[in-house]
């Protein structure tokens, strides 16, 4: 009885020892869905002359992008068209999320182009842009999130132009976006 209770002490003990950890906690992972697109709206005000000649305030309406790059890493893609007049550009860069939560703060910076309609002269007013801006994501559901962001806006045309402003947009991603895979490699 004593080999017993001896023996079944040292198969508990390895077992506990050598077992394999059911959470694979520390193993990397990545969400199923890595896509989210949507819409935003807002308003732009120009911090320069020129451009407050054409107008005191721009309303902004655009389609957004954001791909999961890495954890707290995301890759945005936005399609911008300003009112009054037809003045649009793109932008791509890099959102830096805070946290992981629910609610995440986040830093960005991205290059793009814009156009400014301010005269007949396409290349005058058309030129590479920079922009940086800080903001958070709020998850509404598993499939929405709604995105605030305080943005500011350089074109290095003619002009010189530059503009702050506030947005808000609505993300919609599929139902596995929360879903995360193991990544092994």
């Amino acid at each position: 009885m004593r080999r017993l209770i001896v023996t079944a002490a040292i198969l508990i003990y390895a077992g506990v020892l050598f077992a394999d950890d059911p959470s694979e906690k520390g193993i990397p992972t990545s969400p199923l869905t890595v896509y989210s697109g949507g819409i935003a709206a807002g308003a732009m005000i120009p911090l320069n002359t020129e451009l407050q000649n054409h107008s005191k305030t721009f309303m902004k309406l655009s389609l957004i992008n954001q791909i999961y790059y890495k954890d707290r890493i995301g890759l945005f893609l936005d399609f911008d068209w300003l009112a009054p007049g037809k003045n649009f550009g793109a932008d791509l860069g890099f959102d830096f999320f805070l946290t992981n939560s629910d609610f995440r703060p986040f830093l960005g910076m991205g290059v793009g182009a814009h156009y400014f309609d301010k005269t007949d002269d396409f290349g005058e007013n058309l030129g590479p842009s920079a922009t940086v801006h800080l903001g958070f994501v709020l998850d509404v559901t598993e499939q929405m999130q709604v995105r605030v962001r305080v943005p500011y806006m350089f074109v290095a045309n003619e002009t010189r132009d530059h503009s702050a402003g506030l947005e808000v947009g609505f993300l919609f991603s599929d139902r596995f976006r929360k879903v995360k895979k193991l990544n092994y490699n």
